[in-house]
């Protein structure tokens, strides 16, 4: 039987994906349930990954029979690529699943840091009714957002953000050199730390983007900026910028991603009021999550029926390693 191991449950249509492939065989592996992984994993020739477990090159030594990785997401930070690669396995990801979705996060918490909801929600709950005299919220309409990525994800923001709230774009994306979709491109991403009202990311989390954004371009951002992060928590130096809203040296920020996930107790954002913090959800809307199976379920039906599949997030290295 070809075994095809499933790190989340999926809905019956999703799994009719499968029907008509002979000797498929789908296991199903719990979250958290790590001996588990570890053991079906070595049987498996194609695996459905989710956030969940770490595809390291430690446990892809022992997947013998592994032909294909497909992440549920865009990132695939949680795969050793090089690994993957060396033992000729498809890595793939579903980039355009997620797009509306995080987009709408991010825009969320544009809006919900500029006007200071979790904090009124909170203060109101305790009877403090006179916090309202605070003037601590701000208007978004004509501000301008940078954004530091400009993918699929990043356009829908500015756009969504100019429809809303009339907000101009600026933008820096190393592989973008020319204005796009009414985005404004920089060649330095110094220029968009320094002019943007709103600093959004989304870039994925490589070497060259860990702790990009640290006290140097932290530095740069107005004292009435914000940072928004529904990216990945490793391309900022959480140590740095909580530094920073310690000193009120920028007006708040809001992310859905964290470096270590779930966050140590002692992450020093944590303590901090003037950052909104939401637990790496903004994929996991009742629309996208069904979405992001499919794609993925569909990338594993499409290797088995011999086929090749839509997203091979590393389709240029296998290529280059059968030359």
């Amino acid at each position: 039987m070809r075994k095809v191991l499933l790190t989340k449950e999926l809905s019956e249509e999703n799994r009719a994906l499968f029907s008509g492939i002979p000797d498929v065989e789908l296991v199903g592996v719990k979250e958290g349930d790590a001996a588990g992984f570890a053991v079906k994993i070595k049987e498996a020739e194609a695996l459905l990954l989710s956030t969940a477990f770490k595809m390291t090159k430690e446990v892809i030594d022992t997947a013998a029979k592994l032909k294909v990785i497909s992440r549920t997401g865009v990132g695939v930070d949680n795969v050793d690529i090089k690994a993957a690669t060396e033992k000729g396995i498809l890595v793939l990801n579903t980039p355009e699943a997620n797009s509306i979705s995080v987009a709408e996060h991010a825009v969320s918490l544009i809006a919900g840091i500029s006007k200071q909801l979790l904090f009124y929600d909170r203060e109101l709950r305790t009877g403090n009714f006179k916090v309202r005299r605070m003037n601590l919220c701000v208007d978004m309409e004509g501000k301008t957002l940078g954004l530091v990525g400009c993918g699929r994800i990043g356009r829908l923001v500015a756009k969504k953000c100019a429809a809303a709230f009339g907000m101009k774009a600026i933008g820096y994306d190393p592989f973008v050199s020319a204005d796009i979709d009414g985005i404004r491109i920089y060649k330095d991403i110094e220029d968009v730390f320094k002019n943007a009202d709103y600093i959004s990311l989304h870039m994925p989390l490589t070497d060259d983007t860990k702790n990009l954004v640290g006290v140097r371009l932290l530095s740069l951002m107005k004292p009435t900026a914000y940072l928004i992060n529904t990216a990945r928590g490793g391309v900022v130096d959480e140590q740095a910028l909580a530094q920073i809203l310690r000193d009120k040296a920028i007006a708040g920020a809001a992310f859905d991603v964290l470096s270590a996930e779930p966050p140590a107790a002692d992450n020093p954002l944590l303590a901090l009021g003037n950052i909104i913090l939401t637990p790496h959800t903004a994929a996991l809307t009742n629309e996208c999550t069904e979405r992001v199976a499919h794609e993925a379920s569909l990338g594993i039906a499409d290797y088995l029926k011999g086929n090749t599949p839509k997203y091979v997030f590393n389709r240029e290295r296998i290529t280059e390693g059968k030359k």
